[in-house]
């Protein structure tokens, strides 16, 4: 089943902007995830199990190296709107 999931992380220290670039490089190595990146939150695009995977070891990780907070939305199909239709 195809899925996007919105996530958003909010490490809990000063460096903070440094952590989210990093925590996105580390989830757009995985091959087969389609990333894209705003201001606000990253979206990830592609098969719900393989995506779950993904957040499950590198939520894991950071959460076990500091103290942050991460908020994911979850819906199924790719939700991504062609700016040309809207």
């Amino acid at each position: 089943m195809e899925a996007t999931i919105e996530l958003s992380i909010y490490p809990l220290h000063q460096d903070y902007k440094n952590k989210v670039k990093d925590f996105i490089k580390k989830i757009k190595r995985h091959s087969g995830l389609r990333v894209e990146s705003n201001g606000m939150s990253t979206q990830i695009f592609g098969q719900y199990d393989d995506i779950m995977e993904v957040l499950r070891l590198d939520i894991r990780d950071t959460l076990e190296k500091e103290e942050a907070m991460v908020i994911l939305k979850i819906g199924k199909g790719i939700l991504r709107f062609d700016e040309s239709s809207l």
